[in-house]
């Protein structure tokens, strides 16, 4: 059963406290995955209906994977930054992702190669390329929370919030490419896709509290209510 998010600031998943910055740091290469069912998606400004986004430091985020719903198109949208000191770099795909059915999304921050790609079921949806400050993940003092459907614990704004089911959420260490992308998108668990760099995964499968990340122990807390709802066919 995945979980079932709603656009309810009483209602979020908390990482904690820079709970990834000592998984990632250091990295040239980050990617990130996961499912989602979006019901609805705010219109307001790009950055909101968040997968996923952990901080780097004492700014926003250094690692977001959303969905930009204010045009004609919804578009997976990636972000992130290599420092503290970087303005935020954020890419769109080009293929519009509808609600009401299942989408894999997810993207790769190359820092050292100043590229983000953009993931939709299983297909490169963009490269592009953007301005990182530093060659590899590069985490100073945190202070923000990480966190899984929004934008901070808890979160400021409700925009920020994905409203629909996410599971199978996992992050690695390098660039698992179109073919690591692919075999998610085919159903195979991330435990199947380079398990050497597989840093975080959560099955987000709805049947305990805390949310287990089954390779850091880097647990989600819930805060309020997410109700469990259909999962993904997984692997």
């Amino acid at each position: 059963m995945a979980r079932d998010f709603t656009k309810n600031t009483a209602n979020y998943m908390d990482l904690g406290v820079g709970a990834l910055n000592a998984l990632v740091s250091g990295a040239a290469d980050i990617s990130i995955a996961g499912w989602v069912y979006a019901d609805t998606f705010d219109t307001a400004s790009a950055n909101l209906n968040r997968m996923f986004t952990g901080r780097i430091g004492t700014v926003g985020g250094g690692l977001m994977v959303a969905v930009d719903a204010q045009g004609a198109n919804d578009f997976v949208r990636v972000g992130g930054r290599s420092q503290n000191a970087d303005s935020f770099q954020a890419v769109n795909g080009a293929t519009n992702i509808t609600t009401g059915a299942w989408h894999h999304i997810g993207g790769v921050l190359d820092i050292d190669g100043d590229i983000i790609r953009v993931y939709l079921d299983g297909v490169q949806d963009a490269s592009t390329a953007v301005t990182f400050g530093a060659t590899t993940y590069t985490v100073t003092a945190d202070s923000g929370n990480d966190a899984i459907g929004g934008f901070g614990a808890p979160p400021a704004a409700s925009a920020d919030q994905m409203d629909g089911r996410i599971a199978e959420l996992a992050i690695w260490t390098a660039d698992i490419a179109t073919v690591g992308f692919g075999q998610l998108n085919d159903g195979f668990s991330p435990l199947f896709i380079r398990p050497d760099v597989l840093v975080a995964y959560w099955p987000l499968i709805g049947n305990y509290s805390p949310e287990t990340d089954i390779v850091s122990a880097r647990n989600g807390t819930i805060t309020g209510t997410i109700a469990k709802d259909v999962h993904p066919r997984i692997i």
